[in-house]
């Protein structure tokens, strides 16, 4: 029953993300581009929007010239999605600095004079321009960003479209891979958990759980798509991942547990497999729902800001076929060949996954609250030196880096108070199985 649930679901997966595909009416109609030159000349003028009303001393029309720039064209076209596939997630972390630090500058929260902030905004543009010029083919990646002033200083340049093409393949199969793996491994440990632990019935629980965050997310696109905009997605995906950090601890503390009293079940009864209640139950539901969910939304209005205003959404399809591929191909291999490892170090293993998947989390969920200006993300780690590994949710600011911190502390003393606990109830278990003289 679990392995034709599971195949049900799955195909019900890719069809629920195949949704955006059929879907072009918008509450609000958004310009549609050819190439992303065009979106970076758009942002230009945000930009120098933002420029006249530093100049004027209107601080909050530059902060909403600022927004506008991100949220509605580098965020909502996809060109955010694009930069972190074909370039780097670092070269996207930071533009979002850049972003982040001319918004604090223009609102006062960082001491600047007007000449600075408007040559920040003005090298910002510049660097988005590089980025457009990279993505439309005309620029290897490794070109410097004064590059971007030719967008700058003339008109659009053609577009290389076997280059589009290539990239809008492999943004598409590389942003469905990235996020779907994660997606995976949180919900394939908590199945094979089930299966090993002797209650493999609930597995038709845990992909309901996974369809449900499908269905979700498509929810979720339509009212940000709708309704929030901008400030409000990250707000919402911010805290989506705070309780998903929160049910993922409270899983893979849980998991640890239930791995080291094994021998102390062995004695109560070896051939009865420890049954879970249902509040355990739910929260493993819930583990698959919010890491189908926490990121979901955002890929499918990835997926339909792509193929409603790109030339390549051919490639963009073909893209997400291939990732669809790949990901039943992870799914199936993690599927039959996780059952087969040994109970003890698959809990351990799971166990610490899972941290660090909290951890990850933090990082991001932080992220996103940065971003939406709900968080301040301006006090740098100068020790990092400009050190970050976005794909981990690690960046190099005191805001994500202390939460993170008191996640790790708290896995640790987690990890260690178990082991510690461990043998006593090794031996006493061990001392009760045996049989009496």
């Amino acid at each position: 029953m679990c392995k034709k649930t599971g195949f049900a679901v799955l195909l019900a997966l890719l069809i629920a993300l195949l949704a955006p595909f059929s879907v072009g009416v918008q509450a609000k109609e958004r310009k549609k581009y050819a190439n992303f030159q065009e979106v970076a000349l758009d942002m230009e003028t945000c930009f120098q929007e933002a420029i006249k009303s530093v100049k004027a001393g209107e601080a909050k029309k530059a902060y909403k010239a600022m927004n506008d720039a991100y949220f509605g064209h580098y965020e909502v076209q996809g060109f955010e999605k694009y930069v972190m596939v074909n370039i780097s997630a670092n070269r996207v972390n930071k533009i979002e600095a850049m972003f982040r630090d001319i918004k604090h500058s223009i609102l006062g929260n960082v001491s600047k004079d007007n000449k600075e902030i408007i040559a920040n905004i003005k090298t910002l543009s510049m660097c988005v321009c590089r980025d457009a010029l990279v993505l439309d083919g005309v620029l290897d990646t490794d070109s410097a960003d004064e590059e971007g002033l030719k967008l700058l200083k003339g008109t659009t340049v053609e577009v290389d479209e076997k280059a589009v093409n290539l990239k809008s393949f492999f943004a598409s199969f590389g942003l469905l891979l990235r996020e779907g793996l994660e997606a995976i491994l949180v919900c394939m440990a908590i199945i094979t958990y089930l299966i090993k632990s002797g209650n493999k019935q609930l597995c038709k629980g845990v992909y309901l759980g996974m369809l449900a965050g499908v269905i979700g997310s498509a929810l979720l696109a339509v009212v940000i798509n709708y309704a929030l905009q901008g400030v409000g997605q990250e707000l919402m995906e911010g805290w989506t991942m705070f309780l998903a950090v929160a049910v993922l601890f409270y899983v893979s503390h849980w998991m640890l547990h239930q791995s080291e009293e094994d021998a102390w079940n062995e004695y109560i009864n070896k051939a009865v497999q420890k049954s879970i209640d249902k509040r355990n139950e739910y929260v493993l539901i819930a583990s698959a729902f919010l890491a189908v969910i926490r990121e979901g939304a955002e890929l499918i209005l990835f997926y339909k800001a792509t193929l409603t205003g790109n030339t390549s959404s051919l490639y963009a399809v073909l893209g997400f076929v291939a990732g669809s591929i790949a990901l039943a191909v992870i799914y199936f291999v993690m599927r039959y060949t996780t059952v087969r490892l040994p109970l003890r170090p698959f809990f351990l293993f799971t166990s610490i996954l899972l941290f660090v998947m909290c951890i990850s989390f933090m990082g991001k969920g932080v992220q996103e609250l940065t971003e939406a200006g709900f968080i301040s993300g301006a006090s740098s780690l100068p020790f990092m030196n400009g050190f970050s590994i976005p794909d981990l949710g690690i960046y190099d600011r005191a805001e994500t880096m202390i939460p993170q911190v008191m996640i790790l502390i708290a896995s640790i003393s987690v990890i260690v108070s178990n082991q510690l606990k461990q043998r006593t109830k090794l031996k006493a278990g061990k001392k009760l199985a045996s049989p009496t003289k």
